[in-house]
């Protein structure tokens, strides 16, 4: 099955944490998973559920993301890339917003990060979107450290119990709409654009689950992928 949806893959952060004290540094979507980089990796996700249109939002170390896109465009010559500087120190949703022109007004489209992978069924999520609500992925989380209980100064309770909460794991379904709430470069969509729309109609975000997630923001992050994949490299 193919779509003619457009994904569209924010790429443009300066991957701070990850390029924490390192002389060289790197565009995290580049940042290869046992050879592979974790661009390609979101990228395919969607392509082997039938996506073959992908726009690349880049920034910082904008040319690598260029070489990238020609790359890929040879190993998959029937995929559409397009490769699009949206600023260096633009925000997550101010780069959806600088791309409005490419966004037809009829058509919804997939948005999501270019350093987190996860188990996103295409169909599953489209058969939740309706012209009325946007579709946000979400993913149950363990944290494995204590919770301390404190009121002012005092510790009352220490509760060394697992806890889990529900994460935004960053794979979204989309439509044109969206844009009427981003207004400024700086908007951050996850932390600004998200409670806007919630603000305006509670029920606008219509979830979807996801059994398998994993970010790649730092060192730590990537070592654990890598050993996660090895294991299993059709996880994602």
């Amino acid at each position: 099955m193919s779509f003619n949806y457009k994904a569209i893959i924010l790429c443009g952060g300066l991957g701070s944490r990850y390029n924490q004290n390192k002389k060289r540094k790197i565009l995290k979507p580049l940042v290869k998973i046992n050879n592979i980089p974790m661009i390609e990796r979101v990228m395919n996700i969607y392509k082997k559920q039938g996506v073959s249109e992908f726009f690349l939002l880049g920034g910082y170390k904008f040319d690598d993301l260029k070489k990238f896109g020609q790359s890929y465009l040879k190993k998959f010559p029937k995929i559409k890339i397009k490769t699009i500087f949206t600023g260096i120190k633009t925000n997550t949703g101010g780069r959806l917003l600088k791309i409005r022109k490419h966004i037809d007004k009829k058509d919804l489209f997939f948005f999501t990060y270019g350093d987190s992978l996860a188990s996103f069924n295409v169909n599953k999520a489209l058969k939740v979107k309706t012209k009325n609500n946007y579709v946000i992925s979400t993913y149950k989380y363990k944290l494995n450290y204590g919770k301390l209980d404190i009121k002012g100064k005092i510790l009352e309770k220490i509760n060394e119990k697992k806890f889990e909460i529900f994460i935004n794991a960053g794979f979204y379904i989309l439509d044109y709409t969206i844009l009427e709430y981003i207004k400024k470069n700086s908007d951050s969509f996850e932390k600004i654009i998200i409670n806007k729309v919630i603000s305006k109609n509670r029920k606008k975000f219509k979830l979807v689950k996801l059994n398998h997630w994993a970010p790649m923001d730092n060192i730590y992050d990537q070592k654990k992928l890598e050993s996660l994949l090895l294991k299993n490299d059709k996880l994602f």
